[in-house]
């Protein structure tokens, strides 16, 4: 039976990285699918994943990957026995890691080596570590001195678009527009370039993935205030399709194992960034 494994970053590294994750599955093969999420950096130490992207493409991918952020629910397929380490990258933490534009890794997974060159070596010592809490030290000890050095303008602006996302059910790109004091072009292509997506898109994205949470944890009255951003019964349905992939009901009555194992992280509220706990 897969099991996942979560643990917190260190505090100094939570506005970077959302949480640390240890992945294992013995079956041979698995076919299970993932909401649409931030960027994820994978360390695969057997076995190997095939990815299937919204726009029909597909990767096969084994070793260390960079997924970047997803417009839609993903279905992927796992070749096994599978063990994986891996962490959540906050809009924050791909501005201090990369150095690249999140739209040019949409809806992509990629080797690592491609964007992290320097730290190839550094990661293979993570890999080669059998234990959450070593590989979680080792990380910390890699990317603590990276994000150290964050630019604080960048960092201060990916505050003012999560504070945004996370100030309403849906919120308005007109409200951002107001506290960046940005362009419409300029607040647009700053928020590509960290978020990987515009800012209306992001704005549908974490309003279904709120309504899909909510759904999961039976919390009727907010999911009733959650249908009310939307037009209507069957627009809920579709948002919830695209970016859960899933309908209202199935959320309800239960997903699949790996759906029920990826909600633990829920249970970290309050200790992590709310844009990934209430999603």
């Amino acid at each position: 039976m897969p099991n996942l494994q979560y643990a917190l970053p260190g505090e100094s590294l939570r506005e970077f990285v959302s949480v640390y994750y240890l992945f294992d599955s013995p079956e041979p093969y698995v076919m299970d699918g993932e909401r649409a999420a931030i960027a994820q950096l994978r360390l695969g130490t057997c076995g190997s994943v095939t990815m299937h992207f919204p726009d029909g493409s597909k990767t096969k991918i084994s070793g260390a990957a960079l997924l970047g952020p997803t417009t839609a629910a993903v279905k992927f397929e796992i070749e096994g026995p599978f063990h994986m380490f891996g962490l959540g990258i906050t809009a924050a933490g791909w501005g201090a890691l990369t150095q690249q534009s999140a739209a040019q890794y949409l809806d992509r997974i990629v080797p690592a080596v491609m964007v992290f060159p320097n730290i190839e070596q550094r990661l293979d010592e993570v890999r080669a570590l059998d234990t959450l809490p070593a590989m979680c030290a080792a990380a910390d000890a890699i990317l603590g001195p990276i994000m150290e050095q964050a630019n604080p303008e960048m960092v201060a602006f990916t505050r003012v678009v999560d504070q945004w996302l996370a100030s309403s059910v849906s919120p308005m790109v007109t409200d951002l527009h107001a506290r960046s004091n940005l362009s419409e072009r300029q607040l647009t292509r700053r928020v590509k370039q960290l978020y990987g997506m515009p800012p209306k898109y992001l704005s549908r994205k974490y309003r279904a993935l709120r309504a899909a949470r909510a759904l999961i944890d039976a919390q009727p009255d907010e999911a009733d205030f959650l249908r009310d951003a939307f037009y209507d019964q069957s627009h809920m349905i579709r948002e919830l399709k695209l970016f859960a992939g899933t309908t209202p009901t199935r959320l309800r009555t239960g997903e699949g194992e790996l759906a029920r194992l990826i909600d633990q992280r829920s249970q970290l509220k309050g200790s992590i960034n709310p844009l990934v706990a209430e999603t």
